[in-house]
This record gives structure tokens, C-alpha cells and sequence, in this order.
């Protein structure tokens, strides 16, 4: 053991470019994982601010006449039988349905959205984000609760009494939308039951939908994180050509190029700048092998086994692995931490949260923007510090076998 540390600790310059090699190959390759990570997993932010994993939806037909109740064409019916099979795909846990629509009412628009209040996902989470009275309860019926900033636009709060296609709402509560993300964001969220009745009495619904008492037209569906793909396939079989299936990985396709291209090749880049460092690792580790032909010759000489000389060689190498191995790591942290404090905006499809173009401003854009969620996960480290000692196992035992075989004749000869 003290040999080996005498042998690193007066080889500076060999110690500390085999070191460093090794370092900045983990550093990049940790700190690539680490970014692609971190945005997939802001990806999913406007899915995880209401407990899902996927949205389903059906795109339908514009309405004939943009008068009173209608649906948006991204959203159509979703009848009961088609959400009984999804609840019965395997790894769906919970489904949560809701019923959006706009309805044009002779003193404004207005963006609506018919929920079950007992949901624990989807909008059924804004419970949480009350400002003034009460949330939807099971069993309300002509009641509503507003967006705040509706209310304050239309000088509307408790109490008041809002007008959708004919029927009367009194409002009994005031929510910040914003506090739980941006996936079908109304003005007024009403009882399912109510809203279903609205769609299946309103005259620009019925003209261009199968509209039942029943039906939904934008579910929410928590599943098992290791199926959400899986799922997200067997629901667009259900519900057919015209499906809308929203994931994680369908946000992701808004973030830009860069992550795409990141997403797609950082694995890639980081395995290549790591075979790049044991690469000069390895041209380290002969070069100062070469150099120590004659201590080599006089440890075989004085008594020292092929696999002493081996064992000893190859912990030398093990070692500068490891410690560049450690000291990339704290590189990647860094590197991390600073990725960390970087602001992610992941921009909302219009589907899933649809505004008329036509109206004065056209459709708004809607996004969520988060810290970057970028972090070395214990995973990361074992798999960089795995690779750091494979690739000095490897070198470590294919030179010094080389090198071990040496007669001590030969090389002191001229001793």
C-alpha cells in the first residue's frame, strides 16, 4: 500500500492528467444525464400540478354557429362505454372526467368546465387553490365556482349570479386557477352534472355531436409511472383516429430542438467523452508503464510474483479511477446545482387549454414555468463511477499482464 501511494504521489504529472481524464469525461456524461432528466421531468409539470399522467381527449367538429354553448374542436364526446374500457386498461389507477365548453352569452364569453368534485385529479386539485367561500361539493347543483381573475374582470363574487345559456349559477366560490397549473383553465367551473345538462339541451352541441347524458370530452387519468406510454397507446386505440393523448412525452415535444437533440443523443455524447477520458487514461497509464520496464524487471528479480506485479499495477490504476471518478462527480454536481437555478418554460398545447382565435387578443398562450429539476440522482453515480472502474479493470489487467511477463534478464542487461 505504501508503495502504491509513493508510486502516484511521485508521479505527479502522470497522476494528475490520468486524474483529471477521467474527470471531466464523468463531469460531461453525469452532467448530460442529469439536464435530459431534469427536463423530461419539467416535461410532466403541467400533468403533476393536477395528479395526472395523461389527458385523453377526441377532436371534434366546429359547431355550425358559435351561439351559446358549444364545444372547442379539439374536444368531442367520449362516450360511457369508451371510459369504462379505459378504466379497464391495464395500469390506468384512477379517471377523472370533465366536460369543457365555451358558451357565448350576449354580455361575454365564457370558458366553462364541468367537473366531479370528489376527483382527487385533474381539476377536481383546485380545491386547494380557494381564495374566498367554498369549493364544488358533491351534490351541488346550480352553483359555481369562478377564477379570480374573471371575477375581478366582471366585478362578480359571492353571491353573485352568472347566466351560461339560459341557466342560473350562484357563485359560491373564488379560485386562483393558477396555483394549479394550466390544462383546461375556465372562467367558471360548474357540478358535471349540470354541465352535462347544459351540452345535452345546447343547440350547436347537439347539431354536430352524438351528445349523451353521460358523456365527458376531456378525462384525466393517473396510472402506473412505468406504463404511462403503454397506456397512452391502448387509449388512442379506444377512442380512435381522431385521439388526443397527452403525456409527459407529449410536452416534452414543445421544449425546442436543443432538448430533443440532448434527449435523444446526451446518452450517446456522454458515453463517447467518457470513452474519450479512458482513452487517455489508458495512453497515461502505458506511458508510465513503459517507464517503469526496469522497476518492474527488479521487483521480479528480488522476488515479487507475476500477479504482485499485476495486483500492484492494477491498484494504481483503480485508484486514479476512482479518485477521478469522485472529483468528476463533484464537477457534475456543480454543474447541477448551477443547471438547478435555471428557469424551464413548458409551453401548453392549445388543445388542452383552448381559447377562441377570434375573439379581440386571438387565442391566449398558456405555459409553466419552473426551476429546472436537474439533480445527480444516486443512480447516476453508481453508473458513472460503475463505468470508472470497468474501464480501469480493464486497463488495469490487459497492460500490466503485458507487462508482468517480462524477464528481468532483458531489460537489465545493460544494467
Amino acid at each position: 500500500m505504501n508503495y502504491l501511494w509513493s508510486e502516484l504521489r511521485h508521479r505527479p504529472a502522470r497522476t494528475l492528467t490520468a486524474v483529471l481524464s477521467i474527470a471531466l469525461g464523468v463531469a460531461l456524461f453525469v452532467s448530460l444525464q442529469a439536464y435530459a432528466d431534469g427536463y423530461r421531468q419539467a416535461a410532466r409539470a403541467p400533468l403533476v400540478e393536477v395528479g395526472a399522467d395523461l389527458t385523453a381527449q377526441r377532436q371534434g367538429t366546429v359547431p355550425d354557429k358559435f351561439e351559446g354553448m358549444v364545444f372547442p374542436h379539439s374536444t368531442a364526446p367520449i362516450h360511457r362505454g369508451e371510459i369504462d374500457q379505459i378504466r379497464q386498461v391495464p395500469g390506468v389507477q384512477a379517471v377523472a372526467q370533465t366536460l369543457f365548453f365555451w358558451s357565448f352569452e350576449p354580455n361575454g364569453f365564457v370558458a366553462g368546465l364541468g367537473l366531479d368534485p370528489a376527483d382527487t385529479i385533474g381539476p377536481g386539485r383546485l380545491r386547494a387553490s380557494i381564495t374566498v367561500g367554498r369549493f364544488l361539493q358533491p351534490g351541488d347543483h346550480a352553483v359555481a365556482v369562478a377564477d379570480t381573475t374573471y371575477a375581478q374582470e366582471n366585478k362578480l363574487g359571492l353571491g353573485s349570479v352568472v347566466s351560461l345559456d339560459g341557466e342560473s349559477f350562484t357563485l359560491v366560490g373564488l379560485v386562483d386557477t393558477s396555483r394549479a397549473g394550466q390544462l383546461a383553465n375556465a372562467n367558471l367551473y360548474l357540478p358535471l352534472a349540470d354541465a352535462r345538462a347544459l351540452a345535452n339541451a345546447a343547440p350547436q352541441v347537439r347539431s354536430v355531436f352524438d351528445i349523451r347524458p353521460d358523456d365527458a370530452n376531456l378525462l384525466f387519468l393517473k396510472t402506473d409511472q412505468a406504463r404511462v406510454e403503454e397506456v397512452a397507446s391502448r387509449v388512442k386505440t379506444i377512442l380512435g383516429q381522431q385521439a388526443i393523448v397527452s403525456s409527459g412525452q407529449s410536452f416534452a415535444a414543445e421544449l425546442g430542438s436543443l432538448f430533443a437533440l440532448i434527449d435523444r443523443f446526451g446518452l450517446l455524447v456522454g458515453l463517447i467523452a467518457f470513452l474519450f477520458a479512458a482513452a487517455l487514461l489508458l495512453r497515461g497509464v502505458a506511458s508510465g508503464i513503459w517507464e517503469r520496464r526496469r522497476d518492474v524487471a527488479i521487483m521480479r528479480a528480488v522476488g515479487w510474483r507475476q500477479r504482485n506485479v499485476m495486483m500492484q499495477l492494477w491498484s494504481e490504476t483503480l485508484v486514479l479511477a476512482l479518485v477521478g471518478g469522485l472529483v468528476g462527480l463533484s464537477f457534475a454536481a456543480l454543474a447541477t446545482w448551477g443547471l438547478s437555478h435555471t428557469m424551464v418554460t413548458v409551453p401548453v398545447p392549445w388543445e388542452l387549454a383552448p381559447s377562441p382565435h377570434f375573439l379581440p387578443g386571438g387565442a391566449a398562450t398558456e405555459a409553466v414555468t419552473i426551476a429546472l429539476p436537474a439533480r445527480v440522482t444516486p443512480a447516476l453515480v453508481a453508473w458513472a463511477l460503475g463505468l470508472s472502474i470497468l474501464g480501469a479493470s480493464l486497463i488495469g489487467v490487459w497492460l500490466p499482464r503485458r507487462l508482468a511477463q517480462i524477464h528481468p534478464a532483458e531489460v537489465l542487461r545493460s544494467e
